[in-house]
């Protein structure tokens, strides 16, 4: 099954070890929005075949890698998605193989499955998506185990947002979504911990109880937060409908928390070095691991396939209208 289009593709990495489907049912779904060709991509254990001494275990190895590909394609098939290409790469390590895709094919965003499936080859939050991450010059998509794509389509699209420019990258990322598929976004914030004495139960608890002097107080002090956060990304989120998300919390639980609550979440990271690298960090990690729905980080260095992948989504969207 050969892609015919020449733009750049979005890759989804498909574990024949595992054959978890959540990355290729995230990397379909994200070929429809963008119109942007998907090209599934799996890594072989090259290191198998080359020790005569485990020769039938390397048959074995391949004869199951080959049978996982073979149950894929014709999945695809059945579904009439013949427009969608596999490629296999060959490497000991299934972070080098993807490292090797993304070199050669230079994608537009990259799909991983998120570490629920960890194990021998996976391609996973851990280890290998860490490199890839990383190593990556585009959007990084993470899918959280048992994904499913929403009956309708995703509604809602969250932002992870700070006071930085990662945090400002998300929320205009998220609104040039919104923009191209008529949809809604959160922007998502959690107060500083040393704050948490102004947690409420809610800016409109008081219309459904009474509520003490105390906790009315902290809502104020809550609409305060709200309002400066609505203020700071009010520009980036014109004509788009939203809404503000402050939480008094971990930011990490807060964002895990909130990932309930939405489609798809995004996200900057930090920018390590001159080039493309990138790092998880300690919030990042924990969220593209637990997050219940799937995660786009957004690397430092790629803001020019960020600018891509989102012009692709709304010059589709604009040519489907």
């Amino acid at each position: 099954m050969a892609s015919t289009e020449l733009r750049p593709p979005i890759l989804a990495a498909f574990s024949t070890d595992s054959a978890a489907r959540e990355p290729v049912e995230f990397g379909l779904a994200a070929s429809r929005v963008t119109g942007a060709p998907l090209i599934i991509v799996t890594v072989a254990h090259g290191d198998v075949a080359t020790h005569h001494a485990l020769r039938s275990s390397a048959d074995s190895a391949h004869g199951a890698h080959r049978e996982a590909i073979e149950h894929l394609e014709r999945d695809l098939q059945r579904r009439g998605l013949r427009d969608v290409e596999i490629r296999s790469f060959e490497d000991r390590h299934p972070a080098r193989g993807l490292a090797q895709a993304m070199d050669v094919l230079e994608p537009e965003l990259i799909v991983l499955g998120s570490s629920q499936r960890s194990g021998a080859g996976s391609m996973c939050v851990g280890t290998v998506s860490e490199r890839v991450i990383h190593d990556s010059a585009c959007p990084v998509a993470i899918t959280p185990h048992g994904y499913v794509r929403p009956e309708n389509g995703v509604q809602v699209i969250g932002a992870a947002y700070s006071h930085t420019p990662e945090g400002r990258e998300a929320v205009a990322a998220a609104a040039a979504l919104a923009r191209a598929g008529g949809v809604k976004v959160r922007v998502i914030t959690a107060v500083d911990a040393h704050h948490a004495e102004d947690q409420s139960h809610g800016l409109l608890s008081s219309q459904y109880r009474e509520v003490s002097d105390h906790e009315t107080k902290a809502e104020k002090r809550r609409a305060i937060s709200d309002a400066d956060v609505a203020e700071a990304v009010a520009d980036l989120l014109a004509g788009v409908e939203h809404e503000i998300d402050v939480l008094v919390e971990d930011p990490a639980d807060a964002l895990i928390a909130a990932s309930k609550h939405v489609d798809l979440l995004i996200m900057g990271s930090r920018g390590l070095g001159p080039k493309r690298a990138v790092l998880l960090g300690s919030v990042s990690r924990q969220v593209a691991e637990r997050s219940a729905c799937p995660v786009l980080i957004l690397p430092r260095g790629a803001t020019g396939k960020t600018e891509a992948l989102l012009a692709d989504a709304e010059a589709h969207a604009a040519g489907q209208s």
